[in-house]
């Protein structure tokens, strides 16, 4: 029970917008769904624009776009990658990772995209802020930071607490040593 009560604080702890980051050594842009027609689905739509805004800021110059596809092509990467060039992002400031079919291969295999790279902003809707920081630890990332986007399911206060509830199970078996 004792990392079930720890991962229900940290997860609501992570609901919260971060203060000043300044700028990261690359965002990273955590997959999602990605609609039978190819469409990305709104939190992925609002994942690449909170990219592409900061990218446009000045806070990094590389965007990782993680995600393969699952049902059938295009891949949540490619469809990120589509978002972020349409969003003015030079072709030349997206790396893509494809391969992972979930949070802890975002990160796994974003991380071998950018080895030297300590400090990341973590690009994903709030409820999900603490598992994937703390993946994001684990795959070796010195110093990742959250970056919460505000998507339709986050909108949606049935979506908003279940994905949270969700998530707080999810974390509480990486707490146990899982992943």
């Amino acid at each position: 029970m004792g990392e079930l009560t720890g991962a229900a604080r940290e997860v609501l702890a992570g609901t919260r917008l971060p203060g000043e980051v300044g700028d990261v050594d690359a965002i990273i842009v955590l997959g999602a769904l990605v609609l039978p027609d190819g469409e990305p689905s709104g939190s992925l739509r609002a994942r690449a624009a909170a990219a592409a805004e900061l990218f446009h800021e000045g806070r990094a110059s590389t965007i990782v776009a993680t995600g393969a596809h699952h049902q059938q092509p295009p891949g949540e990467a490619v469809v990120t990658r589509r978002l972020l060039l349409a969003a003015g992002v030079p072709d030349s400031a997206i790396l893509l990772e494809e391969k992972s079919r979930n949070t802890h291969g975002n990160l796994l295999f974003a991380r071998g995209l950018i080895p030297d790279a300590e400090r990341v902003l973590v690009v994903t809707e709030p409820f999900h802020l603490a598992r994937a920081l703390r993946l994001a630890r684990i795959v070796g990332f010195a110093e990742p930071l959250p970056w919460p986007v505000i998507s339709p399911a986050w909108g949606r206060p049935l979506d908003r607490w279940r994905l949270t509830l969700r998530d707080i199970g999810s974390l509480a078996v990486v707490r146990a040593g899982g992943v």
